[in-house]
């Protein structure tokens, strides 16, 4: 019997190697994904102003990060004793107003920097529901706890999604002309917001994806969501909190993208690497004098040098 539909998600005209810098922004997906890359020792940055899950605050972040602003003093929040920014996750915070600056501009300068020589950027949408201020009328990236009266939840149409994407791309283009652009749905099911509420989101980011993708031919679709809700399709994938895909079903869409997006070269490094990691979960009964550990040993020696010089196992 057949119980899922092994979903094979064409091959992208990527090509990624280990040579290439890939960088990383949008939701919780694309944090497991950037590990996974980290993992497997490729050059990556991996969402430099936290996760972010609304379209509209993973723009604002990539035109920030092309033309810098300063942060409004109107937009950092305090907490605990550690002030925020809006248009940051929580993972971005300081003790003081002008440490939080500071980080915020060093970060967004590491950024810049990187994504003029990236190869790939991957985008990770995570929800078409976003939170507007009141006071500003602006859409934030995070709330960071602050009373509920302060905003309103708005739903995201893909008309405002692509408005803000065609102009950013052409932005993206001028600064990195050789940029290629991977999007991804995030297939991680946002239950507080209700069934049929998560469906609208995904709706919206799916259709808005196909439009950006449509028009813009440095532009890709990755389907990681489809992977995991129409290939897998089964509760045993998701975490005990039935919203969240579980490592089997990371590992499942990692290997799907492994295919999709990366060389023959690399494909082959990972594989090697795979080996190795699961080697040195190894764990030898007798430490000494002992030929097959020595033998053991060797062959994982003989497999790193396999490897190019100076990569880190």
């Amino acid at each position: 019997m057949k119980f899922y539909l092994d979903h094979t998600p064409p091959v992208l005209p990527l090509g990624l190697s280990h040579k290439d810098k890939i960088m990383l922004t949008g939701s919780c997906f694309s944090e497991n994904i950037g590990l996974r890359l980290q993992k497997y020792h490729f050059n990556c940055l991996n969402n430099p102003d936290g996760i972010l899950f609304n379209p509209i605050s993973i723009a604002r972040s990539l035109t920030e990060t092309l033309r810098p602003q300063p942060l409004a003093e109107n937009e950092i929040v305090t907490r605990h004793d550690h002030f925020f920014s809006l248009h940051h996750h929580s993972s971005v915070y300081a003790g003081n107003r002008e440490d939080l600056k500071l980080l915020i501009e060093k970060n967004r300068q590491s950024a810049f920097d990187f994504i003029r020589s990236a190869s790939c950027l991957f985008i990770s949408f995570g929800s078409a529901h976003a939170y507007q201020r009141l006071q500003s009328h602006q859409v934030v990236a995070n709330c960071h706890k602050q009373p509920a009266s302060g905003f309103k939840k708005i739903l995201l149409t893909p008309p405002e999604i692509v408005t803000v994407y065609n102009p950013l791309i052409e932005e993206l283009l001028a600064v990195n002309p050789h940029l290629k652009i991977v999007f991804t749905v995030s297939p991680v099911k946002y239950l507080k917001d209700g069934i049929v509420e998560n469906n609208l989101s995904k709706a919206s980011l799916l259709w808005s994806v196909h439009e950006i993708t449509s028009a813009n031919k440095n532009c890709f679709y990755f389907p990681a969501y489809e992977l995991l809700n129409d290939d897998l399709r089964d509760y045993r994938f998701y975490k005990e909190d039935l919203a969240h895909p579980n490592e089997m079903a990371i590992s499942y869409i990692w290997d799907k993208l492994v295919q999709s997006v990366f060389s023959a070269t690399s494909r082959e490094v990972i594989e090697l690497l795979k080996k190795l990691f699961q080697a040195r979960e190894h764990r030898p009964l007798h430490l000494n004098d002992d030929p097959a550990l020595a033998a053991f040993i060797e062959r994982q020696r003989t497999e790193i040098l396999k490897l190019a010089p100076g990569l880190p196992v």
